[in-house]
């Protein structure tokens, strides 16, 4: 028995010999830089937090009173976090609900993060598959539009927006009697655009193939002139060609980019259009009409005027 403990007691002594060991080896490699009281700076620790400045700094801290006033900084901190930290207002009520409350936010963080990386991910997926776009596609739909690359056009918009046909074709009597196409925007139009007077900018072909009708006719249109009433997923437009501009011609290697977003646009609203007949989907337009919204506050009225007509 005796002959056991013993044993049993030089085992640990070898063990706490070999700690002190390392340890003393850990600390050579990493040394202390500062010190106040219990509270410890490693060399490591201070290179880490040098590392992580930006670079801006760099060059103050790669002086010695640059490296010493940092220092001080993390020194002065640790000294305030040492005394916050034993004073006990970590159990105050405002800071208990406050813990809670960024646990909360940061749950949601994580949840909103998780959503986007896997929606991300499963849209690179889509795109070695369902959205697919290969170069025969890209060359053909360059061969079809060959005029919108080597020929571009920007033009310039402004529009009216309504929710109704008879709405519209009021709207439409009146800028034909000769009232002002933005005075009659900012009073009827339902797009946000209505504050700037229907200024939509400018476009170029595919910036709004969410809406083709809208595209076709607003290209289709002679400067300054305005259309009938074209009706989109929207609602009711009124468009006024405001300008048109010549743009730099593209070759096809320069267009690809530009195709094979517009073609995986246009395959991405295809697939989630059949997504959407698969679950079939419903809205409740009464119920969606009956949400209120808060009334925006107005924009400054601009010192620009609309944009001047055609360099055709």
């Amino acid at each position: 028995m005796e002959i056991k403990m013993k044993k049993q007691i030089l085992a640990l002594q070898i063990t706490f010999i070999t700690v002190l060991a390392l340890t003393a080896c850990g600390d050579k490699k990493n040394p202390v830089i500062a010190r106040a009281g219990s509270i410890v700076i490693r060399k490591a620790e201070f290179e880490k937090e040098l590392i992580n400045l930006p670079p801006v700094y760099l060059n103050y801290l790669s002086t010695i009173e640059g490296k010493k006033q940092f220092l001080d900084i993390l020194l002065r901190e640790r000294i305030l976090s040492s005394a916050a930290e034993k004073s006990g207002v970590a159990k105050k009520p405002e800071i208990i609900k406050n813990l809670r409350e960024y646990r909360e936010r940061a749950k949601q963080q994580e949840k909103d993060f998780r959503k986007s990386l896997i929606m991300k991910q499963y849209l690179r997926d889509l795109q070695d598959t369902e959205l697919r776009v290969t170069e025969a596609d890209i060359k053909t739909h360059f061969e079809q539009n060959k005029a919108d690359f080597t020929n571009p056009q920007k033009v310039s918009a402004s529009h009216i927006l309504t929710t109704s046909q008879p709405d519209a074709e009021k709207a439409l009597q009146r800028v034909k009697k000769g009232e002002d196409f933005a005075k009659v925007a900012k009073e009827i139009s339902t797009d946000p655009s209505a504050i700037r007077g229907g200024m939509i900018g400018e476009v170029v072909k595919g910036d709004l193939a969410d809406i083709p009708d809208f595209e076709t006719k607003l290209f289709s249109l002679k400067t300054g002139e305005v259309s009938d009433i074209v009706k989109t997923k929207m609602g009711f437009h009124i468009i006024k060609k405001t300008g048109q501009f010549q743009m730099p011609g593209q070759t096809f290697e320069q267009s690809v980019p530009q195709i094979r977003r517009l073609l995986e646009k246009k395959k991405f609203d295809q697939w989630v259009e059949k997504v959407k007949k698969e679950k079939n989907v419903w809205t409740d337009d009464k119920l969606i009409a009956s949400v209120s919204l808060p009334k925006p506050e107005p924009e400054p009225e601009s010192e620009e005027s609309e944009p001047q007509a055609a360099h055709q």
